[in-house]
């Protein structure tokens, strides 16, 4: 890295992120490796981007924030499951959603940047949202470590205004996808195994590591627990938020999406310059395109840098 200055996705660090409620309640797996390249994919999400935006995910970042070491094979299993992960979403009209959350995931060579792309049929579920969606904290989600606590996570802050949120046992379980509706498989199918397991983890991570003060208890109908109900309170005070802070990243972004240069173009420049002199000519090139002077911004800008 040739300097440090603040980033674009270092603001959004310090904001909520925020999806559809029909996100939150939806049935599908993924692991807390996924979940934390969606939640950066998250933190970089505006309303002014455009359909085709590309989002770029640092590696080294990502491992930073995180605390976490991953190798290229993990980080390849992690996206090529992600492509792979259907959603099924209820729609209000009565139909079934069934979609990716990301349609293709590219890995920058030599750079260690992912590029992500978003689905077009998801994208509506995490922009323009006035009304029945869930807020949390992007530096809180990505410090938990269980990806069943980031699940519970997201769940318990839809409800954290209110206080309160029961769930039927079964439909909790085919949230967190332990629960297989096609051959009727459940996985701890007794009580105190999912306490263990999954119940108890979650709730010490998310009372030590974000905004949330959680408790539950079981339901019983005769002899077989059937609901849990957990009580939600806000923490008062706030936690000091993670610093995401990737500079090549964030120019990298720029780069494609801001100026439209190829991904091969925009590597050439953040190895060959620094981050003062890439920031200096897109400053110089936003004057000329604001003025009319610059018809092409791609071309334009790839001359400026000297790449074919």
């Amino acid at each position: 890295m040739k300097s440090k200055e603040k980033s674009l996705t270092q603001e959004v660090s310090h904001k909520l992120i925020t999806q559809d409620n029909a996100i939150t309640s939806a049935r599908y797996e993924m692991s807390a490796l996924e979940k934390n390249i969606v939640y950066l994919l998250m933190g970089q999400l505006k309303q002014s981007d455009q359909s085709d935006t590309l989002y770029f995910i640092s590696v080294r970042e990502l491992m930073d924030l995180t605390h976490t070491k991953n190798s290229y094979e993990d980080l390849k299993r992690a996206t090529e499951s992600l492509v792979g992960r259907v959603l099924s979403i209820p729609r209000p009209n009565g139909n079934l959603l069934q979609a990716s959350l990301i349609s293709s995931a590219e890995y920058i060579y030599g750079q260690g940047i992912i590029e992500i792309s978003l689905d077009p049929k998801i994208r509506p579920y995490f922009f323009d949202l006035k009304k029945n969606f869930t807020t949390f904290q992007l530096h809180m989600a990505l410090s938990l470590n269980s990806k069943y606590a980031k699940r519970i996570y997201e769940m318990l802050s839809q409800f954290k205004d209110l206080g309160y949120l029961k769930l039927n046992l079964l439909e909790i379980k085919k949230r967190l996808h332990l629960y297989d509706e096609k051959k009727g498989e459940e996985q701890y199918q007794n009580w105190n195994d999912f306490v263990r397991r999954i119940l108890n983890v979650a709730k010490k991570e998310i009372n030590e590591k974000t905004d949330l003060r959680v408790d539950y208890k079981g339901i019983k109908k005769g002899r077989k627990y059937v609901e849990v109900e957990f009580s939600i309170k806000l923490k008062e005070g706030k936690q000091i938020p993670l610093t995401i802070d990737d500079t090549t990243t964030v120019l990298f972004s720029r780069l494609v999406n801001d100026f439209r240069l190829r991904r091969d173009q925009a590597a050439v420049i953040v190895e060959r310059y620094s981050v003062p002199e890439i920031n200096k000519a897109l400053y110089d090139i936003s004057l000329k395109v604001a003025d009319g002077t610059v018809g092409n911004v791609g071309a334009y800008t790839a001359k400026v840098f000297n790449v074919s």
